[in-house]
């Protein structure tokens, strides 16, 4: 049997078509010595639980790798809850830890290894981040300027 679909899309599965997602700037978290901005993703119209944002909270506050000024991704996807810690680091670094949990039953984040990194709604918040760092801290401004500057909540 021949595949009639154009070359572009052939061996492409369904859910790999772009649909936007909503995405929020949830809130600031001071996690030890890291100050964070909170960003949620969901790919269904409800808004993330607070559990999901309990259990983020946890595991990022355990962490202990972050120190400065960041931001987390809590992304209620199709296949997993995912959670997305990032920090910058002196010379313009950005660094991350990254974690998933399944979307039935209790949630267990476990760490994932890489090559894993984002998907194209966390690139999202991420460019943004990028574009916001180097507005304010790498143009001589303040980690409050940095921290001040959100992604607008909508979707994307």
């Amino acid at each position: 049997m021949s595949d009639e679909r154009e070359p572009a899309t052939r061996g492409r599965l369904d859910h790999d078509i772009y649909a936007a997602r909503s995405m929020r700037c949830e809130d600031v978290w001071h996690s030890g010595s890291s100050t964070l901005k909170l960003y949620t993703i969901t790919a269904t119209p409800e808004p993330m639980n607070a559990g999901a944002m309990d259990a983020a909270r946890e595991i990022v506050d355990g962490d202990g790798a972050a120190n400065g000024v960041g931001f987390v991704i809590l992304h209620r996807g199709e296949e997993a809850l995912w959670l997305l810690l990032h920090w910058w680091m002196p010379g313009g670094i950005l660094a991350e830890r990254l974690w998933s949990s399944p979307l039935e039953g209790p949630i267990a984040f476990e760490p994932r290894d890489r090559p894993l990194m984002a998907c194209v709604w966390e690139l999202v918040p991420i460019a943004f981040e990028r574009d916001a760092y180097v507005r304010t801290v790498m143009n001589g401004r303040s980690d409050d300027d940095y921290l001040r500057q959100r992604l607008p909540d909508g979707r994307y």
